[in-house]
């Protein structure tokens, strides 16, 4: 088994915390890394709310369900049966001892108010992503980004990162842009069989999880919308167009939005103010949370049909978000995304905020770096002033090239540690 990132952080949680609850899509590795940590690092026992004997059991009497168990114990697929959370609580109010209970589970529980309110301040909180680059490939997680909130300056990050030895690179990183992270098609070698995965998963993702959540009106207008949203990854989300498009009233438009979200199958990116309130009602950015799974959604499958369509540089946008979502985490659980935008135009692709200082990262699918990119960095510098602590240029080049004291055109594999 490939090893996770999230496997430490975990760990490091049950030490403190009475309940762990580890979400995430369907799909990502979920079962299978609280199966290994059991069999490696934390001697548990183990149920599946997927059994249906146990999960009827857990639904008929939640109280006696919970109040049997041996505990350390990891329960799986909980979101099938949100009132052992409450009967948890009962038991921990009583005995806070660290450690007692993984929970996994496939849609965002704590979105449940019930949920939240019954849990807080006896819960920690880890949601696992499909395989980041890095991961995929067993390297060490990166450490770029807690460098550039260290105060680095150009000189120090291209010693400490001087990336001597690149190769070519963009083929393999095409591959994994295209085969996207879950776990299942990232290891596959044959393209049939990857789109007979994705296929599959949609169907099961339909069936599953959204009609044992919430009631889906019309499951073709729903598998419409997931088509036009793929089509719109990595630019500014226009409910409106959505609603015209797919025929759909906006209150119903807005509850299928956040049903994808809250299925870890899309991320809003909200742009950056200094004002808080700002952030929440601004247009937010709609980005897949996975570009095979983008990828598949559009019909498209080779690379040179993307670059003809002019999907290309939003693609490897998105798949720049879905890596920068995996690996802040594990680093610094206070690191926020978002991106930069002016009333005139000018954009900042990405900015990860952390206690009020900012770093910037621009992503170009080329080889060659716009002057506009420049005028557009200068002025979130201007915007930001000392809140700027360093601006990255991601780029498909071979080489890394200061472009200030605080700026560096860098290429993909360098910043991700691979």
């Amino acid at each position: 088994m490939i090893r996770r990132y999230l496997q430490g952080p975990i760990l490091e949680s049950l030490k403190y915390f009475p309940v762990v609850l580890l979400t995430g899509a369907r799909q990502v590795g979920k079962s299978t890394l609280a199966q290994t940590l059991i069999k490696t690092s934390w001697d548990a026992a183990y149920f599946t709310l997927d059994d249906r004997i146990i999960l009827d059991a857990a639904l008929r009497d939640p109280d006696g369900f919970v109040n049997g168990l041996p505990t350390p114990v990891v329960i799986d697929e909980v979101q099938k049966a949100p009132d052992l959370l409450r009967a948890m609580k009962r038991g921990i109010d009583q005995n806070r001892r660290p450690g007692q209970y993984l929970l996994t589970g496939s849609a965002n529980l704590m979105t449940l108010s019930t949920v939240s309110e019954s849990l807080a301040g006896r819960i920690a909180l880890h949601t696992l992503h499909p395989f980041c680059w890095p991961e995929f490939l067993e390297k060490p997680k990166p450490m770029m980004i807690k460098d550039l909130f260290g105060g680095i300056d150009s000189k120090k990050l291209l010693k400490k990162y001087p990336g001597t030895s690149l190769k070519d690179y963009k083929a393999p990183l095409i591959e994994r842009v295209l085969k996207g992270g879950y776990p299942p098609p990232a290891l596959m070698e044959s393209d049939e069989t990857k789109e007979q995965w994705f296929s599959s998963y949609r169907q099961t993702y339909l069936e599953r999880d959204l009609l044992n959540i919430k009631s889906i009106e019309n499951l073709p207008d729903f598998n419409r919308l997931l088509s036009l949203a793929a089509l719109r990854t990595g630019r500014l989300l226009n409910l409106s167009d959505l609603s015209r498009e797919t025929g759909l009233p906006f209150t119903t438009l807005r509850r299928y939005m956040n049903l994808l979200e809250v299925t870890y199958q899309i991320s809003l990116i909200r742009p950056y103010f200094t004002h808080l309130g700002k952030r929440l009602v601004k247009t937010p950015k709609l980005y897949f949370n996975d570009t095979g799974m983008a990828a598949y959604l559009m019909g498209i499958n080779e690379w040179k049909t993307l670059e003809k369509q002019g999907h290309a540089g939003p693609m490897v946008e998105t798949w720049v978000a879905c890596e920068l979502l995996k690996i802040m985490p594990v680093l610094d659980h206070r690191f926020r995304l978002y991106f930069w935008r002016t009333q005139t135009g000018q954009e900042v692709d990405f900015l990860i905020e952390k206690a009020g200082q900012v770093v910037a990262i621009e992503v170009k699918w080329g080889r060659q770096i716009d002057e506009s990119v420049i005028r557009n960095l200068n002025r979130l510098a201007e915007d930001l002033k000392e809140k700027l602590l360093f601006s990255i240029i991601l780029y498909s080049g071979s080489e890394s090239v200061p472009l200030g004291p605080k700026t560096i055109a860098m290429p993909f594999p360098i910043f991700f540690g691979v």
